[in-house]
């Protein structure tokens, strides 16, 4: 197995080691990015305060409203699709068509269905994954139906428990040549913590992070949605997405509500509810 398979193997892990149905994103690991990351170089960006002038992207839900900002500099063409959508209201009224309780929200799709999406030219945009951004609780990370790439379609992430077992397997990872540890303490440390679904990084871009509204964000992650297709079962919509720019004192950041995760005795109800069966996203959805 070679370096990329195997990281991405361990951060998957923390999904399907300890076992849950339905909501296993990282698919075909031909596409996920991990191998590529200089972990050296990484700066958990989610975890600072907003940059004065950042975009920020204002979405109006039924529920109430989620403030998020918005990673131009490490997602420069997935961020331009979103406001560009953004700006003529394309997600004015748009359903979230697809729900993991707990795990991930999609929404932005052009149809009903959640089949398909938009960019400018018609055609996916490439993932543009980054060492510096991770689906931290409250992320917002681009989806299509075509693994690798993203088109106006994106979700929300939740956050799973992550025991002594996982972190104890993500420091396992270490450098055959050095024997040192791969992945950061820090990182491993903000999953716990802050909350995350470690298995999505590398397979899909992160592209915002929520910072506030979190309630309202558990409100979306925890609603029961039908298990042959993944719709809520109760009306989820975005009313309108506002762009703005950060600036202190303007916007309250909030941390990720921290009691609001699925517990690994959850996670495993879950598979044996579903007599172990995992699927992807894109398997989840492809059905509507």
């Amino acid at each position: 197995m070679n370096f990329k398979r195997k990281l991405a193997a361990v951060l998957a892990g923390i999904m399907t080691v300890t076992a849950f149905s339905g909501c296993s994103m990282l698919g075909g690991q031909n596409t996920n990015a991990l191998g590529s990351y200089n972990f050296s170089e990484m700066n958990l960006v989610q975890l600072d305060k907003p940059a004065e002038g950042q975009d920020v992207a204002i979405i109006e839900t039924n529920v109430g409203t989620i403030t998020a900002v918005l990673y131009a500099e490490f997602a420069p063409n997935t961020v331009a699709n979103f406001k560009k959508r953004a700006e003529e209201g394309f997600y004015d009224g748009k359903p979230f068509f697809a729900l993991q309780k707990g795990i991930y929200a999609i929404t932005g799709a052009s149809n009903d269905e959640g089949t398909e999406g938009i960019t400018d030219d018609g055609k996916y945009i490439e993932n543009e994954c980054s060492v510096n951004l991770w689906p931290f609780k409250g992320s917002l990370l681009g989806y299509s139906s075509q693994q690798g790439y993203s088109d106006s379609r994106f979700f929300f992430t939740g956050a799973l428990e992550v025991t002594e077992e996982n972190k104890k397997e993500l420091r396992g990872y270490t450098n055959q040549e050095t024997s040192a540890q791969v992945i950061p303490e820090e990182l491993i440390t903000a999953f716990e913590k802050r909350g995350s679904v470690p298995g999505f990084a590398g397979s899909y871009t992160v592209f915002g992070q929520v910072i506030n509204g979190f309630d309202v964000l558990d409100k979306i992650l925890w609603t029961d949605s039908d298990k042959s297709n993944m719709k809520p079962l109760e009306e989820l919509k975005i009313v309108k997405v506002t762009l703005d720019t950060y600036k202190d004192g303007k916007f309250t950041i909030e941390e990720p509500t921290s009691d609001k995760y699925l517990s690994a005795e959850e996670i495993e109800k879950m598979q044996n509810e579903s007599g172990g069966a995992t699927s992807s996203v894109a398997e989840s959805t492809s059905a509507n």
